[in-house]
């Protein structure tokens, strides 16, 4: 082989490498999964990972028994559907618990750090990072999402018919 083939072999050959990793890390990652909701950023976890499921049974767990509306999974799965732009239930983002505040043996604030990736064509990305707050309250032992300011709708413990839809 000449040298100038040596070398056009050598790039070649790196970048199928480059290929193969990024496509093995992108392939091999763990999926996410279900923390023990004993503690309060556990539930917190447990209730958005079940919302980018569509696992509505299980988000519908994590709300208080008290709230009068939803009244079962399937109306908190239309909610969702019909508010979509409170959900974000698509697009290319990560969430995790920045902290926690347990203000009482039965009361908490997580604060959940959401990323959201944008790609700009095929040399430019960038990402956008804020948090966002969710209050939970144990309720009979179980930890209960009763406000978040994102994934959230406002109109869920309160009587249907006095403002919402």
């Amino acid at each position: 082989m000449q040298g100038s083939n040596k070398f056009l072999f050598g790039i070649v050959f790196g970048i199928v490498l480059l290929v193969i990793v990024a496509f093995s890390m992108v392939l091999l990652r763990p999926e996410p999964t279900y923390q023990d909701d004993s503690t309060p950023d556990g539930a917190a976890h447990n209730y958005l990972l079940a919302l980018q499921q569509g696992d509505y049974e299980r988000v519908y767990q994590y709300l208080p028994t008290a709230y009068k509306y939803p009244v079962d999974a399937d109306d908190l799965a239309d909610d969702v559907r019909q508010n979509s732009w409170l959900f974000e239930t698509g697009g290319d983002h990560t969430l995790a618990i920045d902290s926690v505040d347990q203000k009482s043996q039965n009361d908490a604030t997580i604060t959940v750090r959401k990323t959201t990736f944008y790609t700009d064509g095929l040399w430019g990305s960038h990402e956008d990072s804020h948090t966002f707050t969710m209050e939970l309250t144990r309720e009979g032992g179980e930890w209960k999402v009763n406000d978040a300011d994102l994934y959230w709708s406002n109109c869920w413990g309160v009587n249907r018919e006095y403002w919402c839809r």
